[in-house]
């Protein structure tokens, strides 16, 4: 019961990860969306975000794989 118990636990705090990786997904896609960002920030910052956005997709598919792994 206490392995149960554990996974309910695990799979809880990784699905409030998945929700804010979620969020900042969100987030920066809009700001990517938003021509008055794009045109008034300089190529670097637009760049960052970018590489932040496929990190945090990247971290989002692991974790929704980690989720699957433990409910079998």
């Amino acid at each position: 019961m206490t392995d149960l118990m554990e996974s309910t636990e695990e799979i809880s705090l990784l699905n409030a990860e998945v929700q804010r990786l979620e969020d900042e997904i969100h987030r920066i896609t809009n700001k990517l969306n938003n021509d008055g960002f794009i045109s008034r920030v300089p190529a670097a910052m637009i760049e960052k975000e970018q590489k932040k956005k496929a990190s945090f997709e990247h971290d989002h598919a692991r974790l929704k794989e980690k989720i699957a792994a433990i409910r079998g």
